[in-house]
């Protein structure tokens, strides 16, 4: 696999002259040491600002739950990188093949690091349990994302719950922070108020 160096730029930055899909074809041919550096230098191509004339987000503040939850999934298709710009530029696996290895593997590292911090903010706004909850098995109630849609269906009034899968992840995001919060806040209330019963 021939590099090509980039002479206008930052210094010892390579960008490929293949297409991805002549990378799948080519990869098993490669020695392993050779595979592993390859993979590590992809590693550090950045987002790409367009592909094939379509402008690339610069964050995933305006994706839909729906698409957020199939990029989850992403990673155990057949070919991780071509669900991922199917998902988010609506690529076809052909357009996906002819596009720049390096743009390819940009925009797979840009989905990664978007995906991480998303998931660090959903993360943040979870319940803390208390002993006795624990105890209970609270920790037991988990059902991922049927039990969002579920959730915030329920909450707006929504009777096709496949209609939250077009609301934008932060929507959602926001409206459970909030109802985190106005929980936490009445169970320290409830709180204040056995304890002043307990005072008298």
């Amino acid at each position: 696999m021939q590099k090509k160096r980039r002479r206008h730029g930052q210094k010892n930055v390579r960008k490929y002259s293949y297409t991805y899909g002549e990378f799948l074809t080519l990869f098993p041919c490669c020695r392993e040491s050779h595979q592993m550096n390859l993979l590590n230098h992809l590693s550090t191509a950045k987002r790409p600002a367009f592909l094939l004339g379509k402008e690339v987000p610069e964050d995933f503040n305006m994706i839909t739950y729906g698409q957020l939850d199939d990029l989850s999934r992403a990673s155990d298709s057949k070919d991780p990188a071509a669900s991922c710009l199917s998902i988010i530029m609506g690529f076809e696996p052909k357009e996906v093949y002819a596009l720049n290895v390096w743009d390819v593997f940009g925009f797979v590292n840009f989905c990664k690091s978007e995906i991480e911090r998303i998931n660090k903010l959903f993360n943040s706004i979870k319940p803390k349990f208390t002993s006795k909850e624990i105890a209970a098995g609270v920790k037991d109630l988990k059902f991922g994302t049927f039990g969002v849609v579920d959730w915030y269906a329920r909450r707006m009034g929504i009777t096709n719950q496949d209609e939250v899968f077009s609301v934008a992840w932060v929507r959602i995001y926001t409206c459970m922070k909030n109802d985190n919060e106005q929980n936490n806040y009445e169970r320290r209330l409830r709180d204040e108020f056995l304890k002043e019963s307990k005072r008298r």
